[in-house]
C-alpha cells in the first residue's frame, strides 16, 4: 500500500475520510468490476501504463533496498488487474510475508517482529493503484471487496499489514485495520503500520469467509 493515498484528496473529503483481461477467469462482478489474477510477467504487463501512478517513491525513500525488489515481489505475490468493460482501470498487489522482501519485515521489523502482524500466513497489502479518472472514494471498498474475494481463492490468509499515511490509517479502520505502529519517514511524514485480522476485514467489507464468490456489496 503506498504511502501516498491514489484517491483524489476531494473525492476522500467528499465521502467523510478528511479527504479486455488475461490471466485468471475474473470473479462475478461487483458494481460494474471484475478483477482477475495476472500469473506471468506478460500478463502483467497489461496493467504497466497503471503502475506510472503508483506512489513507489515513498516506498524507496524509507528503504532505497526495496527498489531492487520490486520485481520478486510481483514473483512472489498475486497481482490483480481491475477491470471494468474488460479492461484495467485498476490494479492491486498481496505479497506474503516470511521472505524479508515486505517493507513491514523490513522497515517496521522492530515493532512487527514477534507479535500478531508477522504470525503465519501473513500479507503484506501492497500496490493499490487506480486510473486518475477513476479515483472515486466509493470504489475503494469494491475494489478491497472483490481483491479479497479473489485472494481468499489463491491463498491462506490470517492477517494484513500494509504501511500508509495516517490520512489512510484512519480511512482503512472502516475496512477491519488498526494502527499497530506509528514512525516517521526521512522526509518528516508520520506513517502507520496497520494491520487487519482477516476475518475483521472480510467482516467489515461485507465478504463472507466460507464462500467468497457468492459476495455481494450493497
Amino acid at each position: 500500500m503506498a504511502f501516498t493515498p491514489n484517491l483524489d484528496r476531494e473525492a476522500l473529503v467528499h465521502a467523510g475520510y478528511g479527504r479486455p483481461g488475461v490471466g485468471t477467469p475474473a470473479v462475478p462482478a461487483l458494481g460494474g468490476l471484475t478483477v482477475r489474477v495476472l500469473k506471468t510477467a506478460t500478463e502483467r504487463l497489461m496493467i504497466e501504463p497503471l503502475r506510472q501512478y503508483a506512489d513507489v517513491g515513498s516506498e524507496y525513500q524509507v528503504d532505497p533496498g526495496m527498489v531492487a525488489l520490486d520485481k520478486v515481489k510481483d514473483d512472489l505475490g498475486i497481482v490483480m488487474a481491475i477491470l471494468k468493460g474488460g479492461m484495467p482501470i485498476g490494479t492491486i498487489r498481496f505479497i506474503p510475508g516470511g521472505h524479508g522482501v515486505t517493507l513491514t519485515e523490513r522497515w517496521w521489523a522492530d515493532v512487527a517482529m514477534g507479535t500478531e502482524v508477522l504470525e503465519s500466513d501473513n500479507w503484506e497489502v501492497g500496490r493499490l493503484v487506480m486510473a486518475p479518472e477513476h479515483r472515486r472514494a466509493d470504489l475503494l471498498p469494491r475494489c478491497m471487496a472483490m481483491s479479497l474475494m479473489e485472494l481468499l481463492e489463491h491463498a491462506d490468509v490470517a492477517h494484513f499489514h500494509a504501511s500508509c499515511h495516517m490520512l489512510m490509517a484512519r480511512l482503512y479502520r472502516r475496512f477491519g485495520f488498526s494502527t499497530h505502529a506509528r514512525k516517521l519517514t526521512p522526509g518528516g511524514t508520520e506513517a502507520a503500520l496497520i494491520h487487519g485480522r482477516v476475518a475483521d476485514v472480510a467482516r467489515a467489507l461485507r465478504v463472507p469467509m466460507e464462500q467468497p464468490e457468492a459476495a455481494v456489496l450493497q
